[in-house]
């Protein structure tokens, strides 16, 4: 096993932190949409769309690979949460706030005033903005959604050309929102133990930085855990309301945390690679799965327009014809 992680090291360096492989991030991706009942629009479950979204579900990880310091600052954090430095800050997950400039100025105000050598208080980037990213990204499909639903209320062939771009945004924050939680799925994100057991490690769990990359990938493929693999473990589609999605997404991460010492204690029985351990890391691919299908049926029915959105729509969206954009004169 330490041979095979230390080989693995080179390659985790270069993609630091990913959660879950391309082909993990993609198998979520398609699973959740699977679990989308009929009430979904048909182009949603599309087999095509369906693909396009497990695509843009890796765009964030490819993000990482262009080493520009605005894209890793910003980026970089919303890809975990290292849920032990939250009491650093006197907070805890469910005390969380829900908005991610009320949880900067929380972590800020911990910090000792005028720090000196020795004193330090808790650092924001290095917590991590995982649920902010799950739900920001939530919201703007949401928004993405409504304009979707607008455009199909009011059926304009002029405005064909306007409801293939609204889907296409669509599609791109469905991929967005899937990947952070399948992240948040991955046990190794909401956790200081990230990269190997750090600290005090009195059941001498593993200390390989490999470990994250062996569990993203080497361990999703042993057990051919591809969307046929993860069938068995999908549970059934959660009913998360428009005013739940904070709570579903706070409870999600917490089971994920829940599950980090268990899965240094698969690796160090050598059950990993035998049945509990496709038993687990299935059953937590399948709670990202199954939370986001959640969560996409939640933006759905939350999207649903009222006249007035519809009227202030097309009142800003104009189509030239219909306003002339007459010259103005003095």
């Amino acid at each position: 096993m330490k041979r095979r992680l230390a080989a693995l090291a080179l390659a985790c360096i270069a993609s630091f932190g990913l959660g879950w492989s391309a082909p993990g991030h993609r198998t979520i991706t398609h699973c959740a949409i699977s679990l989308l009942p009929d009430e979904m629009p048909a182009w949603v479950r599309d087999p095509a769309i369906a693909a396009q979204v497990a695509y843009q579900s890796n765009e964030p990880d490819r993000w990482r690979g262009t080493r520009l310091s605005a894209l890793e600052h910003e980026n970089g954090p919303d890809h975990y949460l290292d849920a032990e430095l939250l009491r650093d800050a006197g907070l805890t997950l469910r005390t969380l706030p829900a908005l991610r400039y009320d949880f900067v100025l929380a972590v800020g105000r911990a910090r000792p005033e005028g720090e000196r050598r020795g004193v330090t208080g808790p650092d924001v980037g290095k917590v991590g903005f995982l649920p902010y990213a799950i739900a920001e990204h939530y919201a703007k499909l949401v928004s993405s959604f409504n304009t979707v639903r607008i455009l199909e209320r009011l059926d304009d062939p002029r405005r064909a050309h306007q409801l293939v771009a609204a889907r296409a945004n669509a599609v791109y924050h469905m991929g967005q929102l899937s990947h952070f939680v399948g992240d948040a799925a991955q046990p190794l994100h909401t956790t200081i133990h990230h990269h190997g057991w750090v600290g005090p490690n009195p059941k001498q769990y593993t200390t390989e930085y490999a470990f994250h990359r062996y569990i993203d990938g080497d361990i999703v493929e042993w057990h051919a855990l591809n969307a046929e693999g993860l069938r068995p473990f999908l549970g059934d589609l959660p009913d998360i309301g428009a005013e739940g999605v904070w709570d579903a997404t706070i409870a999600h991460i917490e089971r994920s945390h829940a599950a980090v010492e268990p899965l240094y204690a698969l690796e160090k029985s050598g059950a990993l690679r035998e049945e509990p351990g496709r038993r687990f890391i299935g059953e937590r691919m399948a709670d990202g799965a199954t939370t986001l299908a959640g969560l996409y049926w939640a933006a759905w029915r939350a999207a649903e327009p009222t006249d007035q959105q519809v009227q202030d729509w097309v009142r800003y969206n104009a189509l030239d014809a219909e306003t002339g954009w007459r010259r103005r004169t003095r």
